[in-house]
């Protein structure tokens, strides 16, 4: 069983345990002639306010999305339900089952309480030094330049062609076998959205930290701590009235979400301690 499968069964779980608010509304941005500048989030809002952010840049996901009635007839469905989307074959299945997946977990940190501690700069969190060799899945220009200016030799998996090249302590690659040579690894919430976690963390048997970093981790991070995940870096929605807003105008909208970061031996104590009734 993958990664995939293992948050099916959680979700699957925490629905059987706590009464989950069903789907107030299913955000998607509009369609751009330029792919460039189309927004590249989707977001599910639950009855609470509950936000699960996803990604729609992905597999003609956005485009496909534009069909409202693969959405609209979600409305006061349960997000456990529409969680098993993410089984699908298509992007937008995947993406809006992500979108629940995310929703229900951040509904199980509000209900619970739980302090989600808050995340300061991305890099900050890997404490690169002399020795560390970076491993990072897609090209980030502004992260590239920041590791290069540290001397911190950095492989990059890249699959643009564009991208591709190879420098003194530098190496953009589409193979991820290189990633076997980094002790430290950082990717984004797509590698949840196109399934190819699984594939890459096969590669970083070598890595003592692996952050996963993105709106779209909001999920719960237990089965990626299972799988040697060291670190989540999600955002959650503090404002959704005011989220929905700026949505809506096509605006800024991550001026109202706080970034957060989990750590797996540290802290964070594990989904079943969340669901445990308080005192």
């Amino acid at each position: 069983m993958g990664i995939a499968n293992d948050y099916l069964d959680l979700i699957q779980r925490i629905g059987e345990l706590l009464d989950i608010p069903p789907v107030r509304a299913i955000h998607i941005a509009p369609f751009e002639a330029d792919p460039e500048k189309s927004s590249k989030f989707g977001a599910m809002v639950l009855t609470d306010g509950t936000v699960g952010l996803t990604y729609t840049a992905l597999d003609g996901a956005l485009l496909d999305l534009q069909d409202r009635t693969r959405t609209d007839n979600l409305v006061n469905t349960s997000p456990v339900q529409i969680a098993e989307l993410y089984a699908g074959a298509s992007g937008w299945q995947r993406s809006l089952g992500m979108a629940a997946i995310n929703a229900v977990s951040q509904f199980v940190f509000k209900h619970s309480g739980y302090d989600l501690p808050t995340m300061d700069k991305t890099l900050d969190l890997l404490a690169l030094q002399k020795g560390d060799h970076l491993g990072m899945i897609g090209y980030f220009p502004p992260l590239v330049e920041q590791v290069r200016a540290q001397g911190v030799p950095l492989t990059v998996v890249e699959l643009n062609e564009k991208w591709l090249q190879r420098a003194h302590d530098f190496e953009v690659t589409s193979d991820l076998a290189h990633l076997n040579s980094c002790n430290k690894v950082v990717c984004t919430g797509t590698v949840l959205i196109n399934q190819t976690i699984d594939s890459v963390l096969e590669n970083c048997g070598n890595a003592e930290q692996i952050l996963i970093v993105g709106p779209t981790t909001g999920c719960l991070p237990d089965p990626l701590f299972d799988r040697g995940v060291t670190l989540l870096g999600g955002s959650v929605v503090v404002d959704h009235r005011k989220f929905v807003q700026l949505w809506a105008a096509q605006d800024k909208w991550r001026r109202t979400t706080r970034r957060y970061v989990l750590r797996r031996d540290d802290g964070f104590p594990g989904y079943q301690a969340l669901l445990t009734p308080r005192d």
